[in-house]
Order: C-alpha cells, then structure tokens, then sequence
C-alpha cells in the first residue's frame, strides 16, 4: 500500500491567534504531530510500499519549524480560495491529495491526516484509526471520536418555539445509561479513502463513516486561550502517567533542532 500523511496549517486563526505554530510545553505543536507520525514510520513503515508527508500551508513560520524536524516532506501552498475560515479542512486534503498524485505520478491507497492542534495521541492510534478505514467494508472515511460527555437525548438542551428549554432530541429516557452511546468527533485523525475525496464533493458527515475510540481526557479543542491552557495540564497529566503518550513527547529532542543546526 502506498500511504500519503497529510499535515494541514493555515497562518491565521480567529479563536486562538497563530495556533498552528505556538510552542506547546516547551517545543513547536508541530513537533507534537511529527514525533507520533516518525514513530509510526520507525515501528510499522515497512508493511507499506510507500509511506509520504505532505503539508498544505500558507505559514511560513510553520515550514520553518518543520524544516528544524530534519524529515522529508512535500510542501503544498495553500491556495488562497481555501485559505479562509470558512474553508472547509476536507476541501484541503483532496486538494492535496491531487497535486501531490500529480506532482510524483504515485496513487495513493489511503490518506492519513494528522490534526496539527491535537498533540496527544499516541502511535497506536494512528494504526488504528487506518485499519479500522481498511476493515469496515465500503466505509469512505475513519475518524477518531471519544464517548461524549452531553447526550443529546439527556442533558442537551434547544430553544424551543414555545420558548422554553428542551432535550435537543426528543425521549422517554429517564437516565443517561438508557440511552445510545453517542460520540464527538475529536478531529484528531482521519483516514480517507483516495476514492471518496477524488470522486465526491460530499460533506464529511455526509460520507460512510466509520469511528475509531480514543481517550476522552486527550483531545480538548483549541478554540479559546483557555483551551490552550488547560490543553497543557492535561498533557503534562498524561505524559507523568501513560507511556504511551509520555513516548510521543519524549521522542521529540532526537529530530527536533531548533534553527536547524
């Protein structure tokens, strides 16, 4: 199988400003993504054919950083139409994907994207979120979820028209247990059928989806200063207890040089 890892960065954002390059306890967030992504490739690189980087970014400060990562990667300027805000992520993968088949002649068997702001994950997700894509018959896409704190049957609430509060799902539950297990989708990894980005222009929630579970307490997202904050004290939580995570952080010193020397 021939793989292409995608790596995506914008320069500008409105919740939290210049996210994607920010330092996250005490190195580049960026590193965070390349240390899991190089420790896959050092563990399970040799079951596959071909295994690609590719960044798509208008940043930079971010190519800088990750050019300090002494690891290969194909660099994909953001075109200007999927810069903005409204700019959907998925739209940015398939355009990567196309240049990047373009540019090396190479067809790509599955697409792995590794959320930039997501720091903590740990090298097993990234092989299972792919075989949980690979195993689950005609799903387009795999995506990491965690088991949602709100349910929308219990304790999730709308405005309704008679202007009162209620459930946003209407039900007879009356306790949390009752109810279907209900996911977020942390946004942490995806992986794509090549198929499903070159041939449809369907939404994301709209596809065959299937999820692979990852810790709850590892995934926050970053959308305020708070967010970011709080996002390094459960790091350092996880990194004092769990291998597995502590692993990811660890490795970064052995690739990463600041200035590149």
């Amino acid at each position: 199988m021939n793989i292409l890892a995608t790596v995506c960065g914008r320069a500008g954002s409105k919740g939290v400003a210049s996210k994607n390059i920010r330092d996250f306890l005490g190195y580049p967030i960026c590193c965070y993504a390349l240390s899991a992504f190089k420790l896959f490739l050092e563990r399970y690189g040799s079951q596959y054919e071909k295994v690609d980087l590719a960044v798509n970014t208008d940043s930079d400060m971010l190519l800088k950083q990750l050019d300090c990562c002494s690891h290969p990667y194909i660099p994909v300027m953001r075109q200007q139409e999927l810069a903005g805000d409204v700019a959907a992520k998925i739209d940015v993968i398939r355009d990567t994907l196309r240049r990047v088949q373009s540019l090396n002649g190479i067809l790509y068997d599955l697409v792995l994207d590794i959320d930039l702001t997501s720091p903590l994950r740990r090298v097993e997700d990234l092989c299972r979120v792919m075989d949980t894509l690979l195993k689950t018959q005609g799903a387009d896409v795999a995506m990491t979820v965690c088991e949602a704190r709100r349910n929308p049957y219990f304790n999730q609430l709308i405005k309704g028209n008679d202007g009162f509060y209620h459930t946003v799902m209407a039900s007879t539950f009356t306790a949390r247990q009752q109810t279907p297990t209900v996911y977020d989708a942390n946004a942490s990894l995806y992986a794509y059928s090549p198929a499903f980005l070159l041939h449809s222009d369907e939404i994301i929630l709209n596809a065959k989806l299937a999820v692979c579970e990852m810790k709850d307490t590892a995934i926050l997202d970053i959308d305020s200063e708070l967010d970011y904050e709080l996002m390094q004290v459960v790091a350092e939580y996880l990194y004092s207890t769990d291998e597995s995570y502590r692993e990811v952080r660890e490795y970064i010193p052995h690739f990463y040089c600041k200035g590149g020397n």
